[in-house]
């Protein structure tokens, strides 16, 4: 059986978000996506930080939340950290 089309984007760890055009060299451009990557981090960073505080308080999750949950949240904010250092890294034109 074939992944749905939402499960291929979930393991794609190299992907872009909607509407993102890494060829722009534009300073609203540049601002925006700074933004929404800072945005992301620190959301992903609460449901890593909740999940942990879960995985203690309640230790029958450790093998569902560590084995699966935290793995895949770690490489998803390691994928953010890669496109906020790549907007970071952009020099801007014209604002």
């Amino acid at each position: 059986m074939e992944p749905l089309d939402f499960t291929k984007r979930i393991i794609d760890f190299n992907r872009l978000m909607e509407g993102e055009n890494r060829d722009s060299h534009d300073a609203l451009d540049i601002a925006h996506w700074r933004a929404v990557y800072t945005e992301m981090i620190a959301f992903k960073e609460q449901l890593l930080a909740q999940t942990r505080e879960k995985i203690r308080k309640v230790p029958e999750t450790e093998r569902e939340l560590g084995g699966i949950d935290i793995p895949f949240l770690t490489a998803e904010m390691q994928r953010l950290k890669r496109g906020l250092e790549f907007w970071e890294s952009r020099p801007g034109e014209g604002i």
